[in-house]
């Protein structure tokens, strides 16, 4: 089992006193009403643990109470955000809202009427599916700007037994046919 060394005596005589690394020592005034430890540091070094415990705790409060102070106030200053002074406290932004209650009606529907997030979608009333999104974000850019022409080559009709076309010469043989005023017979075509 290892021994803890502890040396005692006048704090006027801790300059002659050798500590190992690890020894302490406690170091008193000649009146013993205040005391001071040392522990031994490597190559026979003496480390003041604190003169004063008191005042040492004191002083580690007051900077943690700075850097909180100074958290805080930053963080009160980003939520105020450039508020105007009539309305940078929660105190008069509830007066004001108790003042203008169909404004908090409208703006307590419209939150609850808003379009709730759902992982892998965006907020929108239309529902898309990833797939579906993919495939609209794949057409190309006025692809739906589409103008009908005013005329259509011949070549895209399919001709059959009742769609067909009728040739220049089919056509003068048919106008050199009879005509309604001719007549046949005596009588009328």
């Amino acid at each position: 089992m290892a021994k803890i060394l502890l040396k005692r005596g006048l704090a006027s005589n801790i300059g002659s006193v050798t500590l190992a690394e690890g020894e302490a020592a406690i170091a008193y005034n000649e009146d013993k009403s205040t005391a001071q430890l040392y522990v031994g540091g490597a190559n026979g070094t003496k480390i003041l643990v604190t003169a004063d415990v008191a005042a040492a705790a004191a002083s580690a409060l007051a900077q943690a109470n700075r850097y909180a102070d100074e958290k805080i106030a930053a963080k009160i200053t980003e939520l105020i955000n450039g508020a105007p002074t009539t309305l940078d406290t929660l105190k008069e932004i509830a007066d004001e809202m108790q003042k203008n209650e169909g404004v908090v009606e409208t703006l307590n529907s419209a939150i609850g009427n808003k379009v709730d997030k759902v992982a892998g979608k965006g907020l929108s009333e239309a529902d898309f599916t990833n797939t579906e999104k993919t495939k609209l974000a794949g057409i190309a850019a006025n692809a739906n700007n589409y103008t009908h022409p005013s005329s259509h080559a011949a070549s895209m009709i399919t001709q059959d037994s009742t769609h067909r076309f009728v040739s220049d010469t089919e056509k003068s043989t048919w106008n050199a046919k009879l005509d309604s005023s001719s007549t046949l017979d005596g009588g009328t075509f």
